[in-house]
C-alpha cells in the first residue's frame, strides 16, 4: 500500500540498490508506472548500446573457452558469456551501464520522494 505521509529519503535511496525494492520505493510514492516506463526505456537503450559496442561471438556461435566443443564436456563459462570477459572492454562497459542504471534510479526516486514529502510539509 502506498504511503499516506512522508517517507524516509534515506530508506528510499537504500531501496534503489536492492533488486525489486526499487519498485517498492517507486510504488511507495505512487510513481510506479512512470518509474517502470522510464526504467524499461533506459534499460533497453543501454542494452542496445552494449550490444553495439561488443561484437558477437564468431560465426559458429562458439567462442574458444566460453563453451566447450566436446560433446562429453558441456560445461559453460557463464561469467565469460554474461560479462564478456573475452573482450577487452566487455567488463568496463558492463560496469558503466550498471553505474548509469543505478544513477538514474537514485536520481528519480530521490527527486520524487522530495516532491512527495513536500506535499506534507
Amino acid at each position: 500500500m502506498p504511503a499516506n505521509g512522508p517517507v524516509s529519503l534515506t530508506r528510499q535511496t537504500i531501496y534503489c540498490f536492492i533488486p525489486i525494492m526499487n519498485w517498492y520505493a517507486a510504488y511507495n510514492i505512487r510513481k510506479f508506472r512512470k518509474y517502470l516506463l522510464i526504467a524499461i526505456i533506459v534499460e533497453l537503450s543501454l542494452d542496445a548500446m552494449y550490444a553495439s559496442l561488443i561484437p558477437e561471438y564468431d560465426a559458429s556461435g562458439i567462442n574458444e573457452g566460453a563453451i566447450s566443443e566436446d560433446i562429453d564436456d558441456l560445461e559453460i563459462n557463464w561469467a565469460e558469456i554474461i560479462f564478456r570477459t573475452d573482450h577487452p572492454s566487455g567488463l568496463p562497459i558492463f560496469l558503466l551501464i550498471l553505474i548509469v542504471e543505478y544513477s538514474v534510479t537514485v536520481f528519480l526516486i530521490r527527486k520524487w520522494t522530495n516532491q512527495w514529502n513536500s506535499q506534507f510539509s
